[in-house]
């Protein structure tokens, strides 16, 4: 995801990039929750290991709802956050990842599997030709054989609503000063989602990338790269 974005900052930040448990190249087992609180958890375990006691945190999709419980739940840990096209309120899941959350998902062949997540891939690009052969590779290669492609069906089933929604009317509290990085043509999560943030999100500024959709720091890397770099 944050493939081409890391060698935008690494010669000037220290650049960390945890995979979410049970996503990419983290711990596929089965049976362990997924949520949301215990992918904050984890952060904070990680930030722990590592000697972090604060961090600038940027967060996309699913991982936007990881930020949203830690700056509620453990403020003193964040120090600004960059949200994109994240999952809030009851805007998620989106159906692809209802279909993927089937448990008879978990019986697909591997071709069926990667031809499902291509075509679901391309729906999120406006700008194919940033959809390029290595980013689809590489984001998919984890989910490609067996123990992965549970995994992603795990991943899908453990998404819930309820998750966002409770920290709804809480959303007033969050002071840290927000950057929204959003791709105006998502059809997942769309822009009113992120109008409807800034302003209930009291420190927040909202930029807008008319031709990007979902995956904003693929899309308009340059364009992302130099706002976050201002904003900390």
């Amino acid at each position: 995801m944050y493939q081409s974005v890391i060698p935008e900052f690494e010669e000037e930040y220290r650049v960390i990039a945890p995979d979410l448990l049970g996503y990419g190249w983290s711990d596929q087992r089965d049976q362990f929750d997924r949520s949301l609180h215990v992918q904050a958890n984890m952060v904070i375990r990680l930030m722990d290991e590592l000697g972090l006691e604060q961090v600038n945190l940027v967060a996309h999709d699913i991982a936007g709802g990881v930020g949203l419980n830690l700056a509620l739940n453990k403020p003193e840990r964040i120090n600004k956050l960059v949200f994109s096209n994240i999952v809030a309120y009851d805007s998620w899941p989106i159906d692809a990842m209802l279909k993927m959350g089937h448990p008879s998902r978990k019986n697909d062949s591997l071709e069926e599997l990667e031809s499902f997540l291509t075509s679901a891939y391309k729906d999120m690009f406006i700008q194919q030709d940033q959809l390029t052969d290595t980013f689809l590779e590489g984001i998919m290669a984890p989910y490609l054989h067996e123990e992965g492609q549970l995994s992603l069906v795990r991943n899908a089933s453990a998404l819930n609503t309820n998750e966002t929604t409770a920290l709804t009317p809480k959303l007033p509290n969050i002071e840290h000063p927000v950057l929204l990085l959003w791709g105006a043509k998502d059809i997942f999560q769309p822009i009113e989602t992120a109008e409807r943030l800034v302003k209930e999100l009291s420190n927040s500024t909202l930029v807008r990338y008319e031709q990007a959709s979902r995956w904003v720091p693929q899309e308009v890397l340059k364009e992302f790269s130099a706002e976050i770099k201002q904003f900390i």
